[in-house]
């Protein structure tokens, strides 16, 4: 299986209270200036991801369903001693490890993921509750900041569509030297923020041979058009992707659960689901592009 299958996050996403809840956090966040104002966390927080692979005849295939947790690091950022604690009887507490980013597109995070053969058994790893995030900063600790999930589930899986020149194509005729458009179903499930601070998001992302996340539509709070619920298409520039290429691929619909800010840092829940599609470049293959000769 390619890249995007388990080496993904990709989506954001996590949660906590209500209004009255949120506000409530934000007024102890605003106790402490320092954290407040800090520079080293862009967002935190876990999602749920239903996962499908689409083959060329629009089909999708179920794939394990995946579960993260995440702390996505600001450039130049520093998150240490990061964890998160389970809601299970025992309160299992589970480390968050740092992954380098090698594009330019997407940023480090610290990371923890899991895979599932069934909803079932994600359930049973990584049950439906509150989870404690704790990491330190140069700025500050952040103990046990709490996300929940909460009375949503999971979107439909979008179904990938390619267009050119005004015209659908198939996954393996793209003209690189092209725009490409890549558009979807309407998100139906997706909505406005009732809290304000992230509406239900949309991650379009695609990798090549040789980097993760070569395009990527952008995170909330660190690419100022960012994809929303309300989008219908995303569209790759001429001349971005090769000829003769194989690429991965992925569009996500997520809903949260929840937002909240805690310490000046936002923090989501999230149910997402993911579809994943390998596609090709039609032209002359440089072998040089993966590295080989």
């Amino acid at each position: 299986m390619h890249k995007l299958t388990i080496n993904r996050i990709l989506l954001i996403l996590f949660a906590f209270t209500l209004v009255e809840s949120c506000s409530t956090r934000q007024d102890q966040s605003k106790q402490n200036p320092v954290l407040e104002n800090q520079k080293n966390v862009t967002f935190f927080g876990t999602g749920k991801v239903s996962r499908y692979q689409q083959h060329k005849d629009s089909s999708l295939e179920m794939l394990a369903p995946l579960f993260f947790a995440e702390i996505f690091i600001t450039e130049g950022g520093e998150v240490k001693n990061a964890s998160v604690t389970f809601p299970d009887p025992q309160k299992t507490v589970h480390e968050l490890q740092y992954r380098y980013s090698e594009s330019e597109e997407i940023g480090d995070v610290m990371y923890l993921s899991g895979l599932a053969s069934t909803y079932e058994e994600l359930e049973k790893k990584f049950p439906t509750g509150e989870y404690l995030f704790s990491f330190s900063t140069p700025d500050g600790d952040v103990v046990d900041s709490a996300v929940s999930y909460k009375d949503r589930t999971y979107p439909i899986q979008p179904v990938i569509i390619f267009k050119q020149d005004g015209k659908k194509i198939g996954i393996d005729e793209v003209d690189a030297h092209k725009d490409l458009i890549i558009t979807w179903p309407p998100f139906t499930e997706g909505a406005a923020d009732k809290n304000g601070l992230l509406d239900d998001p949309i991650f379009v992302a695609i990798d090549s041979c040789n980097v993760e996340d070569i395009v990527h539509s952008g995170r909330p709070f660190e690419k100022n058009d960012y994809l929303t619920f309300r989008a219908a298409d995303y569209t790759v520039a001429a001349n971005i992707l090769e000829p003769g290429q194989t690429y991965s691929m992925y569009v996500e619909h997520a809903v949260f659960t929840d937002t909240q800010i805690d310490n000046g840092m936002p923090g989501f829940a999230t149910f997402a689901s993911s579809t994943y599609m390998d596609f090709t470049t039609i032209g002359d293959t440089d072998s040089s592009y993966c590295g080989e000769e």
